[in-house]
């Protein structure tokens, strides 16, 4: 296994992990997303859906500490990357000047990252522990949470965040993954930009509801 573990140690294998993570987070939002929207049928729906995912019994943590590796694996490997490039890479930006012409989000994907981390963070505190050993009331919570402005200003702010970090990763996973035929790769980045917009705008409408209407 010493092929694998000089491989991942490799620019191209931390991002080929990068990639996958990140694919896998994405499609992880989907679900978080459509659970998120139950909030606007109201309390029992809400509930009832929690129950659902409870009901699975021991798959369902099993999926959460995948998922929570995925978050470490995608942060640790994101941080080594940009360690790396920015111990091998100063004197080229100065020749070719590949930094100043890069995207703002390329040159501040890591910085875009820790912002989502500390938000990781404090959402997992306030709800999922909250929830998991504290038995507090999910709906409760959250709407609780949501009528407080400066976590909505936090909670938005964030994701408009992510949603730039999604926009540079999605097309960024599938050149690494190599899927970037030029007849099909203009597609990918339009669709990326989309999943960017429907991440941050998706997200952001659940707590601006609560806050003004609810």
């Amino acid at each position: 296994m010493s092929w694998l573990t000089r491989s991942l140690k490799q620019s191209i294998g931390k991002k080929f992990v990068m990639a996958v993570t990140g694919l896998f987070l994405i499609l992880f939002l989907f679900e978080h997303i459509i659970g998120n929207y139950y909030l606007f049928a109201g309390q029992e729906a809400f509930d009832k859906y929690v129950g659902l995912l409870e009901s699975f019994g021991y798959i369902t943590p099993i999926l959460e500490i995948i998922l929570g590796l995925a978050f470490i694996i995608h942060i640790i490997y994101g941080i080594w990357l940009w360690i790396g490039n920015a111990q091998a890479t100063p004197i080229k930006y100065e020749v070719n000047g590949s930094k100043e012409n890069a995207s703002f989000t390329s040159r501040y994907a890591v910085y875009l990252g820790l912002l989502i981390l500390l938000f990781l963070i404090i959402h997992l505190i306030n709800f999922w522990y909250h929830y998991r050993f504290m038995h507090y009331n999910l709906y409760n919570t959250v709407t609780g949470l949501f009528k407080d402005p400066y976590y909505l200003a936090f909670y938005i702010f964030t994701f408009i965040v992510l949603g730039m970090h999604i926009h540079h990763g999605f097309q960024s996973a599938f050149q690494t993954l190599g899927w970037n035929h030029p007849k099909y790769f203009p597609f990918i980045k339009k669709f990326g930009t989309f999943l960017a917009i429907v991440f941050a705008v998706g997200f952001s409408i659940i707590p601006i509801y609560y806050y003004f209407v609810y």
